[in-house]
């Protein structure tokens, strides 16, 4: 009896399999990142989290399967400094956990920044194995996939998958969340355009620039119009100088750029919206409020910022605890802030209006430290990128538009504290990063070496982040409207730390059943009106 013999490429080349499932990782993540762009449920306890909580459990459950398939213990083209950054983010990240007031929104958020992480490195690592093109196709399609599912509901399609309020934020649920993902992804689309080896493949690309174009538009987002104002500032001063020292960029990639935009332009102004602003010129008086801080959203965010300074300066070195800012901001804030909303269960946003600013209250500000220092050594490769001109000057011109898109709108709203945002974010840098310092073939000594055993922590770490999130959706599956107090008892049981359950259930039962519901909400959040009116109904006391 014979033994079937391996293919003859396996044969001869001892990493065909380690780059058969790098390629697969690169799949992994590509189709997670469309997911995650696509999911949403048709209805839950809460519209806000109905829309993220199914995102995060697809960008949790890719990015590890591709780091199990990956396996970048020794990842190729990443610096010692963004090692440590990253490394020291993450580790700060877990010991500002122990400040938190509610333990579950900061593992929530902290198990979010890891997955994030290695989604960073995991792409940079595939990318350096050649799958860089493979990687920015997946982000160009998801970008062109999650705008569309917005366009849809600016153009009059219902789904119950979309929410009402902050229309048209498609399958995102808000128009803000789904502007930054679209502007975050034009630089990878242009860059696509311009770099794509043939004529249909640019063609393409400069295709899937409409969408997220109009998306913009049609938002009216200012983070995200001043974030892509600065970022297309980048990219169009790189490939000017491109033509005028070498010529390297044919007019023709140019002109399908352009060409991009300019129907996108046509198209928004053009076809007839469902969209009823409040204004009969929106575009304009967004445009002529992009600075204004004295008056309406500008001058709560000021307000906001101030406060959160605030409290920022009271726990410089952990911080108030990971995604536990709306428990906290009331320590700093008057009754009377815009940010608050009284007459909700949930009174404010989970975020600051701004990443900085949550980095900094909430992980302390050497936290914030460390993703400076993880921006600038990525923007130094970028910028290594454009000195040595051709394919690595858009590369890297790419690199910078991410990074400068990214702290821009950063700076106006939470953008990296999101699933898809992050997950597209950390996709797109780790492939042009791969552009920008040039192809360098891995040896086969480094593509076939052992795993070490200590680094099957990582993935068991991340493991976590995938069974909480996937424990999540469970209990809102199973909760559905919340109109029914049945289903939202067996959610409650499935998921006891979720505050929008236990609150539902605290405000609407006999307290004779609800005793205990009250009691979790004033753990969960001790310091919120709802939570507290809720104990004190059914004679909770707080400790």
């Amino acid at each position: 009896m014979t033994l079937p013999s391996p293919s003859s490429a396996e044969a001869h080349d001892p990493t065909a399999p380690v780059r058969s499932l790098s390629r697969a990782a690169a799949h992994v993540l590509g189709i997670g990142l469309v997911t995650a762009a696509l999911i949403a449920l048709p209805t839950g306890p809460s519209d806000l989290d109905r829309h993220q909580l199914p995102k995060e459990m697809v960008v949790h459950l890719a990015v590890w399967l591709a780091v199990v398939l990956a396996r970048p213990a020794r990842p190729a083209g990443i610096s010692r400094a963004m090692v440590w950054s990253c490394l020291m983010l993450v580790a700060w990240s877990m010991a500002a956990s122990v400040t938190a007031l509610n333990p579950w929104l900061a593992l929530r958020a902290t198990a979010l920044t890891a997955t994030g992480v290695m989604a960073f490195i995991t792409a940079r690592h595939l990318a350096a194995m050649g799958h860089a093109t493979l990687l920015l196709g997946w982000a160009a399609a998801a970008a062109a996939i999650g705008a569309g599912t917005g366009l849809a509901q600016a153009f009059g399609f219902t789904s119950p998958f979309f929410a009402r309020a902050r229309a048209p934020g498609g399958t995102f649920g808000n128009r803000n969340f789904l502007a930054h993902f679209s502007a975050i992804a034009l630089p990878v689309v242009g860059t696509l355009v311009l770099t794509a080896r043939r004529t249909p493949g640019a063609v393409l690309a400069a295709c899937a620039t409409i969408a997220p174009a109009m998306m913009i538009v049609l938002s009216r987002s200012r983070a995200a119009w001043l974030g892509s104002l600065v970022a297309g500032t980048v990219v169009v001063g790189v490939v000017l100088l491109q033509r005028r020292t070498n010529g390297a960029i044919p007019w023709t990639r140019i002109a399908l750029v352009a060409s991009g935009l300019v129907i996108a332009a046509a198209l928004t102004f053009t076809l007839p919206n469902t969209l009823q602003w409040r204004t009969d010129s929106p575009y304009t008086d967004t445009l002529g409020d992009l600075a204004n801080a004295s008056e309406g959203s500008g001058r709560g965010r000021i307000l906001q910022y101030r406060n959160t300074t605030r409290l920022a300066l009271r726990h410089p070195y952990l911080g108030v605890g990971p995604g536990n800012w709306p428990l906290r901001y009331g320590d700093v804030a008057p009754g009377n802030d815009p940010s608050w909303s009284h007459r909700d269960v949930i009174p404010l946003n989970p975020w600051p209006s701004s990443d900085w600013m949550a980095l900094a209250s909430e992980r302390g500000l050497l936290a914030l430290l460390w993703v400076v220092g993880l921006g600038i050594a990525i923007a130094w490769r970028g910028v290594r990128g454009l000195r040595a001109g051709d394919e690595r000057a858009l590369g890297g011109a790419g690199v910078l538009a991410i990074v400068a898109v990214v702290s821009v709108q950063g700076g106006f709203d939470a953008v990296m504290l999101l699933p898809a945002p992050l997950l597209l974010a950390a996709v797109a840098t780790g492939a042009l990063l791969e552009r920008a310092d040039g192809a360098t073939p891995l040896s086969r000594e480094r593509l076939t070496a052992a795993v070490p055993k200590w680094w099957w922590l990582v993935p068991a770490m991340l493991a976590f982040g995938v069974l909480r999130s996937v424990e999540q959706n469970l209990a809102y599956v199973v909760a559905g409207s919340g109109a029914q107090i049945s289903r939202l008892r067996w959610a409650g049981r499935i998921d006891p730390w979720s505050y929008p359950i236990r609150i539902a259930l605290a405000t609407r039962e006999p307290c004779v059943r609800a005793r205990d519901d009250a009691a979790a909400v004033l753990r969960l959040a001790p310091t919120w009106p709802a939570a507290r009116t809720a104990a004190r109904r059914c004679g909770v006391v707080s400790r």
